[in-house]
């Protein structure tokens, strides 16, 4: 009867956030962008204000660029139902349209199309695994890790961890999460010791130098085969081309391993590596 009555007491709880949502004025998402084709620079999206379109009530997601100026401009009207959250991104050709961009209700097994708005395409991914983590103001969240090639994870209520709020991380790394804060109390960051900030670009060089140091991809531009190594246990190797596909996959449960890329077409590649240390995305180019 006590487990019963727990169980209702859970339920009732789920119940009543979601009745009351996460998408609350004072969420606030900190990011960076650089890298190959972009200058660094720290924006910053905010949740303030409501409106309504059609009968239907969103929340209003600004955007500013705090090293340029002080300027909150509207980015995205989003609105969130049952743990899943649909955005109307400003400047899209399908701007008019209820894009769905997060479901915190999907299960392990599941495919979610993940929508990019800079390209405005879909990238399907899978729901790898679910466990939970404990945010900086205690609170416990559901945490969903995507098997995709950049390895996506979801905190639910904040949305992903590893790219900004509605893109999905770029091929050559320009965009970059940084943490987010609820009304300037800290609730999830991967980077503690940048304070939410990155200065001078110094996290845009500093993340793919650490994951170097873990795998090795070798030669590299190659023609007909790349050796991969690692100081872990390599559970399994992924490749996916400029579209962001995956083109090959293999299990390996060792230090290390030599793919054939002969039937692969010029160009460049991501090679993801699964370790026992993580997930590491290195760049290959097929000559």
């Amino acid at each position: 009867m006590k487990k019963i009555i727990f169980l209702l007491v859970q339920i009732a709880f789920m119940a009543n956030v979601y009745s009351q949502g996460f998408l609350k004025d004072g969420l606030t998402w900190n990011n960076t962008k650089g890298g190959s084709y972009s200058q660094n620079s720290n924006f910053t999206y905010k949740v303030q204000g409501d409106t309504t379109i059609n009968g239907v009530i969103y929340k209003i997601i600004k955007e500013s660029y705090p090293d340029i100026d002080t300027n909150w401009n509207t980015r995205i009207y989003a609105r969130e139902n049952n743990g899943k959250w649909f955005f109307k991104v400003i400047g899209t050709t399908v701007e008019s349209m209820d894009i769905p961009y997060y479901n915190f209700n999907v299960n392990v097994g599941d495919t979610v199309d993940v929508w990019n708005s800079y390209d405005e395409w879909h990238h399907r991914s899978a729901v790898s695994s679910i466990d939970s983590v404990t945010l900086d103001n205690g609170e416990r969240r559901k945490r969903i890790h995507l098997s995709n090639w950049y390895g996506d994870i979801w905190v639910e209520g904040i949305g992903s961890v590893i790219h900004y709020l509605d893109t999905p991380l770029s091929m050559f790394g320009e965009f970059r999460y940084l943490c987010a804060k609820q009304d300037d109390t800290l609730l999830y960051t991967l980077f503690p010791n940048l304070n939410c900030y990155d200065t001078g670009g110094i996290f845009m060089n500093l993340v793919d130098v650490s994951k170097d140091n873990i795998v090795s991809l070798y030669p590299n531009p190659a023609k007909s085969e790349v050796n991969i190594s690692s100081e872990s246990i390599i559970n399994s190797i992924e490749v996916f081309n400029s579209l962001g596909q995956k083109v090959y996959q293999t299990n390996v449960k060792a230090k290390g391993k030599t793919l054939d890329i002969n039937s692969l077409s010029k160009g460049v590649y991501i090679i993801g590596v699964s370790t026992d240390m993580g997930y590491i995305r290195k760049k290959l180019i097929k000559e």
